[in-house]
């Protein structure tokens, strides 16, 4: 006897593991998927890098190297973990910046002082190759800004770039956006996107986006119209909805001198994660502060998967960029040096045997 045996069409959609996107890693404290900035330093500040799917805004200095070196070494760490690259710039050649990329390299390994000495380490034994890198947990590469980074050939394909040309059917994607460029910007973005398969959740590897100097005088924007707001805070708005769908991470720069602090304080809000960089040739009451290049500022951290957003003691820190290398470290103000008069007036108050004056403390 026959039995008709009627099979579903219907199949389990599988996703592939967070664990083997290339360039993530899981952070141990808020279980977030992280992406390396490529600055070690600045990964312990946010608890492990970017999280994936996050729209990280930087707030250039005076004159925008310091912007631009982070930049590069954000593209860097893509570059080395052959994650997929897109470059956007106005205000220069995007591959001039993609051609000057830090060239990783291998750090040496710095004991501990606290445990140089072996014959000490009888109760201690297991402590005994322990390093201070392992305390620090890298995530990310070393890099040296004084030795070019060569992409390989086989890698250039997973490279593009935006510098303001016109793409296809850009009329009908105009919208609230009256700015050409920002309509270019997006559409390229999601040309890209669909092109590596990215939002389909099956990809195994992610996108690096850069924005530079976004909002400056060569994105055109007709101050004397209402739409300068709309524009700037809706790309802003749909950039992240866009790199929310999609295994991508952001990063622009913004030259937030040259705009309204009405319009810098929106931009602060849509995105994820503001950093805010001041150089020592901007303020003339900063120049005590001589061992240090300028100044790193974290105006917000959020945390994606919990409304709690990451809180820290300190949200102020200096940085240094050398020939080498760009770190960020604690801040460390000079101490208060009173003049040599009033703290000969403290001292005479302060005496237990003054002669000119007499407490009830005087014996």
């Amino acid at each position: 006897m026959a039995v008709n045996v009627q099979i579903s069409s219907f199949q389990k959609r599988t996703k592939v593991s967070s664990t083997n996107i290339v360039g993530t890693k899981i952070s141990a404290l808020n279980s977030t998927l992280n992406v390396s900035s490529g600055i070690n330093s600045l990964d312990n500040i946010m608890e492990g890098g970017l999280p994936l799917g996050s729209l990280c805004l930087i707030e250039e200095d005076l004159y925008g190297s310091y912007a631009k070196i982070m930049t590069k070494y954000f593209l860097a760490e893509g570059a080395v973990q052959k994650n997929h690259l897109l470059s956007a710039s106005l205000n220069e050649n995007p591959w001039d910046l993609l051609n000057n990329l830090p060239s990783p390299v291998t750090e040496p390994k710095e004991t501990n002082p606290l445990i140089e000495n072996k014959e000490e380490l009888k109760i201690a034994w297991r402590y005994e190759n322990l390093t201070l890198e392992d305390n620090n947990q890298r995530t990310g590469n070393a890099f040296d800004l004084s030795i070019p980074y060569v992409i390989p050939e086989t890698q250039r394909s997973n490279i593009a770039v935006w510098c303001g040309e016109s793409t296809n059917n850009l009329q009908e994607k105009k919208g609230t956006l009256k700015n050409p460029n920002c309509l270019s910007l997006l559409s390229t973005v999601e040309e890209t996107i669909k092109k590596w398969e990215l939002d389909s959740g099956n990809s195994s590897n992610l996108l690096r986006i850069t924005i530079s100097s976004f909002g400056s005088p060569f994105w055109q924007f007709d101050e004397n119209q209402n739409s300068v707001s709309t524009d700037f805070t809706a790309t802003l708005l749909l950039l992240k909805s866009i790199v929310r769908s999609a295994n991508a991470v952001a990063v622009v720069t913004i030259p937030h001198q040259l705009l309204s602090q009405a319009l810098v304080s929106r931009s602060r809000k849509l995105a994820d994660v503001v950093i805010q960089l001041k150089s020592l040739r901007e303020d003339p009451h900063l120049r005590d502060l001589m061992d240090v290049h300028g100044i790193l500022e974290m105006k917000k951290i959020m945390n994606l998967t919990s409304l709690k957003p990451i809180q820290d003691g300190t949200t102020t820190y200096g940085f240094k960029a050398t020939k080498r290398k760009f770190k960020i470290e604690k801040l460390h103000l000079p101490p208060a040096v009173e003049d040599d008069k009033s703290v000969a007036d403290n001292s005479s108050s302060m005496g237990c045997s003054s002669g000119s004056s007499k407490s009830n403390l005087d014996f």
